[in-house]
Formats: structure tokens, sequence, C-alpha cells
């Protein structure tokens, strides 16, 4: 039977999540330090922000991809590569897994457009704009096989981007979204029920203190790539920004069902 018929909203939860923003604004910290353990994290493809993970730690388990100095690796191949390791790690062989983060998600879609593209989009040469529906389908392919798995928590991160609003007027406003070419910018935002976006903002540091930071969860100023898909009175009842934490946001989306059913459990 397909389809069920449901008398109640499922309560969304942070169990799949979109983490965005620039880079440097500790996304991949906040992963490591706040989300449960034992925690893998599979770094994409030429995503060089990997010093900030702990090599240390018997929760923590990272997966970097080195490259070859002598010998050039197809796109084809780091795909192939890349993906039987996330099958691996969602599969238990590398060890029992609580929560799967995915660092430089962007990366990873540029390496799928340059394999579909034979190599064109790495080297800036012009290609078949049709060739972005096929990158854009084995990208959303990959996404959903990872979030169907039955690991319990699922976390990518992702830089950000501005998106015109409209795209016959490339000269006119813009917002901010994940950034990843075409109409997969957008649509990517359906593929999760959380997208969050990051934020560090360094010209309120101190000295000797850390950085001051927050996620919003919701539209907001230039950021339209946040959003929490839940009821409208659910959504209405969340805050805009909330500390950097896997347990801020938890409490946040559970205290917004609440809530909005009038505080009753």
């Amino acid at each position: 039977m397909p389809y069920l018929a449901k008398s109640e909203s499922p309560i969304v939860s942070a169990r799949r999540v979109l983490l965005m923003g620039p880079p440097n604004t500790f996304k991949t910290t906040a992963i490591i330090e706040t989300w449960p353990k034992p925690l893998a994290i599979q770094v994409y493809p030429g995503e060089r922000g990997d010093a900030t993970i702990p090599r240390d730690r018997e929760d923590v388990k990272p997966f970097v991809w080195q490259d070859d100095p002598l010998n050039k690796t197809s796109s084809q191949d780091v795909v192939n590569q890349t993906e039987t390791l996330t099958w691996e790690i969602l599969g238990g062989k590398h060890g029992p897994v609580t929560s799967f983060a995915g660092d430089g998600l962007h990366k990873y879609y540029a390496t799928i457009l340059n394999w579909i593209t034979g190599g064109a989009s790495g080297k800036g040469e012009e290609f078949e704009p049709r060739l972005y529906a096929r990158a854009h389908e084995h990208f959303t392919y990959y996404l959903q096989r990872v979030m169907a798995s039955p690991i319990e928590n699922v976390v990518f991160t992702c830089w950000d981007g501005k998106e015109v609003d409209n795209p016959d007027q490339k000269q006119g406003p813009s917002h901010i979204f994940p950034d990843l070419p075409g109409k997969m910018a957008k649509r990517i935002m359906g593929e999760f029920s959380v997208v969050i976006y990051s934020i560090a903002d360094f010209a309120a540091r101190q000295p000797n203190k850390p950085v001051p930071c927050k996620w919003q969860l919701l539209p907001e100023g230039k950021v339209w790539g946040a959003a929490v898909k839940a009821p409208t009175q659910v959504v209405l009842n969340l805050p805009i920004y909330i500390p950097q934490s896997y347990q801020a946001l938890k409490e946040a989306l559970e205290a917004a069902y609440v809530k909005a059913q009038g505080g009753k459990k």
C-alpha cells in the first residue's frame, strides 16, 4: 500500500539537514562538536576545509580524498570511488555510524558536472546546456539514496551563492541560496526539510574570545536559502536564529510544534 492516510503531521526533525553558508563560518566545526556520535565525515574531492577535522578522536572518523600528483584520475573514476565509499560507510563497512556528514557538497556537484561534460566544465570550456539536466539527475539520485539510508542523522555542507530572483533579468535583484549551478541552487531546497544558513560575525569578535556565530532557520533579508518545511503554525513559532548546535536545532523544532498545539506535547 504505497499511500497512507495520516491524521497528524510528522514533526520535522534534525535528522536530515543541509547546512550552507560562506567559507569559514564554522559549518564543519559545528558538526564535529554537536552532532551525535559516532560521526563519519566524507570530505568530497576538491573540498579544502578538512584541516578543522580532528584526526585523533575515536568518535569522529574522517574520509579525505587524496589527489594523486603523478596520475590524474578521471572525473568518472572520482565519482565512482566517492559513491562506493559513501555506500560502504552507510552500510557499516567502516564501523558504527550514528551521523554521516558530507562535507563540501558543492564540490561534489562540480565533479559530477565535469564527468557528465567529458571534462569541459573543469577546463572552463563551453558545453551543451542540456548536460546540466543529466548532472542534476545524478546529483539528486546520490542525495536521495543517502537520505533514504537507515543512518540516524545525515548532514551536508555547502557554500552559499547569489541567485537572481528572475532568470530573465541577469542584473536584477538577487538572494542567497546554496552555491550550485543553474536550477539546482533552488531545487536542492526541496530535497531537505531543514536548510540552515551559517553566520559568523567576525566584525564583532573580541580579543581572546570565540567569534559570535549563529544559524538562520528561515528566509529573511538577503538570505532565502534557509527554510523549515512544516505546517504554517509551526513555522510561525520558530526563531529566525539559533546557536550553532544540533541540540539547539532539535529543541527549536520540538518547541515550535508544542507551541503550535497550544502547549500540548
